[in-house]
């Protein structure tokens, strides 16, 4: 991880659990990181709690599921925190429904998080990294 030590990684779903975790390690080894997720206080809390820490965890609001938020949360990497290295696409949610007697509604929900989200990301973070020519850039899908 000595390689990355002061460069930006962005973790989505980075407000509880593997995210939480994710966020938490990489900043604990150096590594600035935007964690992005719908309850962007709990990201700002952790923040307090690893502000020692060698690395730096930045808080920004993002709902994966939504095309705007999407936009606006990279946009703001790229503006205050110069583009992303890293992309540890986490964000996702689990359905509690079947195929056969699923609402079309709670799939379309999944797909929007666990599918299109991660695109969006990954289409953004790519971007900045090929604009930034970033060559050792790296993308992590977590499912």
């Amino acid at each position: 991880m000595e390689r990355w030590t002061g460069r930006l990684a962005v973790v989505t779903g980075a407000s509880a659990g593997i995210g939480a975790t994710i966020a938490k390690t990489l900043v604990k080894n150096g590594i600035n990181v935007v964690g992005m997720a719908r309850r962007v206080d709990k990201i700002q809390a952790l923040a307090k709690e690893l502000e020692n820490e060698k690395g730096k965890l930045i808080a920004v609001q993002c709902d994966v599921s939504d095309s705007a938020s999407v936009q606006s949360a990279f946009q703001t990497v790229e503006e205050c925190h110069g583009g992303v290295d890293i992309l540890i696409n986490n964000a996702g949610i689990l359905g509690k429904t079947s195929l056969l007697d699923g609402p079309v509604e709670d799939w379309s929900r999944i797909l929007s998080v666990n599918v299109i989200g991660l695109c969006h990301c990954t289409k953004l973070a790519v971007k900045s990294m090929r604009e930034r020519k970033v060559d050792d850039g790296q993308i992590i899908h977590i499912s």
